[in-house]
């Protein structure tokens, strides 16, 4: 059908005249403060001119070579390239970088395949020219030297760090083909999300400098990730690193998405917390507006130093994916589950682990679970690819969990007297959220287990807080759900993690005891699916037989929010998959007594197995009525 619009438009005269209300005219203007870049496949110079009357349109995409979600949408923009490349539309890449290199920019084309000439824009002239403020971000500039489009590529990213399951328009792709057919373009802009570029400083007069105030920030809150070799997309280990990417930390701790931390403050305490104070966030957006004062080096922190590899020193037991998992360019996230057979001989008790991501550009988090029945190995026997797929949960009855990793979580070794149990001839099925790149990535990665020493003898187990009886109407915004367990021994609480999907909108968790008395647990107002946090008590919170633990989640589903799946909304339960949701709080716990920890982990096991049968009859008996 395409193919036959488009020979129609091509029989057609000429009858589409562009609105100025669609589109603003660009004057003409010389280029001199930009360096050209042309690959080294192509020495045909390219002109960064507005395309003239007799020529067909441009399509100036403003990419970053350090944002991962500029990088996402290369395979995408190659393509679209190609295939427009026959109705005269051509395709120039611009980086608005004030430090980077042609070297640079040629590594980066030739890293991620870029088919199209790409442009150093160092001074901004041509962000500023045509109100580029984000990338990646398009800029269609069409025969009469005006702009048909500006904005987004599509609608897969709703905002920073929330990626829809699919995008629901090509905002884009839409747009070149209506120029392709000669057909109105019915949408002039979109607003990007991604990577703001760097923009001039508004004022110089502020006292706040680099190695000052900002540099202790950044090394305590950031540099666990943003450094070499790390899961974060640019290190920030130096002056040059913060002032080159000062934009993109203005965003993100503006918006409160870095550091990546979603519980309320004051609503338990806990060890891995990592927040930014209000007069933290003043000094950054202060030292950023004034220019990016540097200071004097000398009186400013040293950079911090990490160990070389195992951070826990040398592990007892490595366990290895059996064979690479390539994570492609583009697509949705992927959730993969990879069996790693212990090979153990007798039952042991584990300290801690420690997880080294393979790939970690591709490795947002991950969680590693215990199978003593030999299931996931015929999940994996199912699935032709290394491992299987599953989004979030294991897909089987898991006897235990050694715990999870996330981007800057440091490993650390239960008290000494503590272990969780790992049974002889079990397999570790090793969780690994991975997000594409823009480029093929080939990951294999490796957990360390640390056996707790011969004296040790308290158990650690994991136990959930969940009410599978789920119903959430379509349409719903704020959707309440509540979930109870009663402790049947005396319980100690180690850390604990929420667990929904997609819909999820914010999580509460807290104790009653049996003097009526409440317990704070965790409280996470804005819920992030794509951030899998576990939560670690700054010190092991003691509740008597009897408490009750009382888990409160709220879900939105609306067309309000951009992660819904269903469009329209429609009414969702219980499951596994990514179009259903759960309301889960795992606690990883401990007791008395092995025979309190025996007792405890029992009795929840029990206690979900009967909601979870309950829950089956009722659905079985409304699908005969």
């Amino acid at each position: 059908m395409v193919r036959l619009l488009i020979l129609i438009a091509l029989l057609l005269p000429a009858w589409v005249v562009y609105s100025a209300t669609r589109s603003r005219h660009v004057e003409p203007q010389p280029a001199q403060t930009f360096v050209p870049y042309v690959p080294t496949t192509n020495n045909v110079p390219w002109s960064v001119e507005p395309t003239t009357a007799q020529s067909s349109s441009t399509v100036y995409l403003f990419l970053s070579l350090h944002c991962p979600i500029s990088n996402y949408y290369t395979p995408l923009l190659n393509q679209l390239s190609t295939s427009y490349a026959s109705y005269g539309i051509k395709f120039i890449g611009i980086v608005s970088d004030v430090i980077a290199t042609p070297e640079e920019i040629e590594q980066h084309r030739r890293q991620f395949n870029i088919s199209f000439p790409i442009l150093c824009d160092h001074n901004n002239e041509l962000a500023q020219r045509w109100g580029a403020t984000i990338t990646p971000q398009a800029v269609v500039i069409d025969s009469n030297n005006s702009i048909a489009y500006s904005g987004r590529i599509d609608d897969l990213y709703a905002s920073i760090g929330r990626k829809r399951l699919a995008p629901t328009t090509n905002d884009l792709s839409d747009v070149l083909e209506s120029l392709a057919l000669g057909f109105p373009i019915t949408t002039s802009h979109n607003k990007a999300v991604g990577c703001r570029i760097a923009q001039p400083p508004s004022r110089s007069d502020s006292s706040v400098t680099y190695h000052g105030a900002i540099a202790a920030i950044l090394y305590r809150e950031c540099a666990n990730c943003h450094r070499p070799g790390q899961v974060a997309p640019f290190s920030l280990l130096t002056y040059e690193d913060a002032k080159r990417h000062a934009d993109q930390i203005d965003f993100a701790v503006e918006k409160k998405l870095m550091p990546p931390w979603h519980a309320a403050p004051n609503y338990g305490h806990f060890k891995n917390e990592q927040f930014l104070s209000d007069e933290e966030r003043d000094l950054i957006k202060d030292w950023i507006t004034a220019g990016m004062p540097q200071g004097d080096p000398s009186t400013g922190p040293s950079p911090p130093k990490f160990r070389d590899g195992w951070q826990l020193g040398t592990p007892d037991l490595i366990l290895e994916m059996p064979e690479p998992f390539e994570v492609p360019a583009d697509g949705p996230d992927i959730y993969q589950h990879f069996i790693l057979p212990t090979g153990l001989l007798q039952d042991r008790l584990v300290s801690a682990i420690e997880f080294q991501p393979g790939a970690v550009e591709v490795v947002h988090h991950g969680g590693f679970f215990i199978d003593t029945e030999g299931n996931a190995r015929k999940l994996d026997a199912a699935d032709p690819s290394p491992g299987y797929s599953s989004l979030g949960v294991t897909g089987f009855p898991s006897k235990g969990s050694l715990g999870s990793w996330g981007p800057g979580r440091m490993p650390s070794r239960l008290p000494a007297h503590m272990g969780r149990p790992l049974w002889k001839n079990s397999d570790v099925v090793m969780q690994i959220h991975y997000h594409p790149v823009g480029r093929p990535v080939k990951d294999v990665s490796r957990l360390a287990i640390y056996f707790a020493p011969p004296t040790a003898h308290q158990l650690v187990c994991e136990i959930m807080v969940a009410n599978v009886d789920l119903d959430i109407p379509a349409g719903a915004n704020h959707h309440h759900h509540r979930a109870e367990y009663i402790l049947p021994v005396d319980t100690t609480l180690l850390n604990n993690n929420p667990h929904m999907h997609l819909l999820g909108k914010a999580a509460k968790c807290y104790a009653i005891l049996p003097d009526g008395d409440e317990v704070p647990l965790i409280h996470v107002p804005r819920y992030d699916f794509y951030w899998q946090t576990e939560y670690v008590y700054q010190e092991p919170i003691r509740l008597p037989a009897g408490t009750k633990l009382i888990l409160d989640c709220w879900f939105d589903n609306s067309t309000d929010n951009p992660l819904n799946f269903n469009s329209p909304p429609k009414p969702v339960d219980w499951g596994d998959n990514s179009t259903d949701e759960m309301a889960i709080c795992y606690f990883r716990v401990t007791a008395d007594s092995i025979e309190d920890v025996n007792k405890l982990y029992w009795d929840s096991s029990q206690t979900f197995g009967k909601l979870w049968d309950r829950y089956q009859q009722n659905k079985a008996k409304h699908k005969v009525e």
